[in-house]
């Protein structure tokens, strides 16, 4: 539900905040207040919000968005860029980009508690790290490093049993992707980072 008095003050949250962590989890939720639906955490963010080792370039949320909810997030401070993509200049002119990139999660959720009345919906370190791999599978060195390095990063935190079950009901829908054979060769590489 719409909440654009919350909103701004998640805005506010954002801009006092500390770090970009607190920052990018601030400005989704803002932006969560900002539209009907609600937005679940996403993308770079998400890997920020699980690691503390990776520099968000943007915000990503799922949801969906109407024409209402686009005037909701400019009302609130959100400049729109083009389409479901916003941008948010700090007092410090630090600028942010908030993107919705999609309406549906591939996967499980998790609640973060951001103050005393606000939580944020974030894609579960699991869900993100079967995203990361499928995205490997592209073949491509920054995919696969970038799956190598959330991986190691949650090696102690991430449910693993969970992360394989996850695997196998993708491998079952896209066998063609190899997201199995991916998998193995990213924790093979874990290991040895581990290891080593």
């Amino acid at each position: 539900m719409t909440d654009l008095n919350r909103a701004r003050h998640a805005i506010k949250q954002a801009e006092r905040a500390s770090n970009e962590t607190e920052r990018s989890v601030w400005l989704a939720k803002a932006a969560d207040y900002a539209i009907t639906d609600r937005a679940v955490l996403v993308g770079g963010s998400a890997v920020n919000l699980h690691t503390q080792q990776y520099r968000p370039t943007d915000v990503d949320l799922c949801a969906y968005l109407d024409a209402e909810d686009r005037e909701s997030m400019k009302a609130v401070g959100f400049a729109q860029v083009q389409g479901d993509h916003f941008k948010y200049t700090m007092p410090d002119g630090e600028v942010w980009l908030v993107e919705f990139p999609g309406t549906r999660v591939d996967g499980t959720t998790m609640q973060i508690r951001l103050g005393p009345s606000d939580e944020l919906t974030a894609i579960s370190r699991e869900s993100l790290v079967v995203d990361r791999i499928a995205q490997a599978t592209d073949g491509s060195d920054v995919t696969y490093g970038e799956a190598v390095r959330l991986c190691l990063a949650v090696l102690a935190t991430a449910d693993w049993s969970e992360v394989e079950l996850q695997l196998q009901g993708r491998h079952e829908i896209e066998p063609h992707i190899r997201i199995i054979p991916t998998y193995e060769s990213v924790m093979s590489r874990v290991r040895v980072l581990a290891n080593g």
